[in-house]
C-alpha cells in the first residue's frame, strides 16, 4: 500500500504552518491505511498573527493545539496516539512540558521525550505524533 499525503487545501485556512517549519508550504501529515504519520507539530499561533511565543509554557499549548487540530482533520484523537516524541531545546522545561501535555493527552501512547541544541526559528518545542484513525 502506497503513502498518502492528506488533501492540504482541505486544511489550509487552519492548518497552514503548523506542523514542521512550515509557513510557507502546508504540513506533510502522511496516511499510510488507518495510520497518520505526523510531521513536527510547532508553536506558530494561528489566532495570533502566526506568531511564535517567547514564554515556553504558551509555546507548549500552541503546539499542542496545533497537533490536535491535525488528529481532528485526519478524523482521530489523541486517544487514539500510538507514539508522541516531544523535542525541547532545554531539558529543564520537561516537567512543565510534562504538566500540559498531560492536559492534552491522557491516554498513554508510547513517548519520548529528547533534548536537542536548537529547533528552527525561536520554537523550544516540537512534537511528532504517530495515530491511528479508526473506520479507515
Amino acid at each position: 500500500m502506497a503513502v498518502q499525503r492528506l488533501n492540504c487545501d482541505k486544511r489550509l485556512a487552519y492548518h497552514k504552518g503548523l506542523m514542521s517549519d512550515a509557513s510557507i508550504i502546508p504540513a506533510e501529515e502522511m496516511l499510510k491505511g488507518s495510520f497518520l504519520f505526523c510531521g513536527g507539530a510547532i508553536p506558530r499561533d494561528p489566532e495570533n498573527n502566526w506568531d511564535i511565543p517567547d514564554n515556553f509554557a504558551e509555546q507548549c499549548h500552541v503546539t499542542f493545539k496545533n497537533m490536535l487540530g491535525v488528529l481532528k482533520e485526519a478524523g482521530t484523537t489523541t486517544d487514539n496516539l500510538i507514539r508522541v516524541i516531544v523535542y525541547l531545546t532545554d531539558m529543564r522545561d520537561w516537567e512543565a512540558m510534562n504538566n500540559i501535555y498531560a492536559q492534552y493527552i491522557k491516554s498513554a501512547p508510547s513517548r519520548a521525550c529528547i533534548g536537542i541544541d536548537a529547533l528552527n526559528n525561536k520554537y523550544q518545542i516540537e512534537i511528532i505524533v504517530d495515530a491511528f484513525i479508526p473506520g479507515k
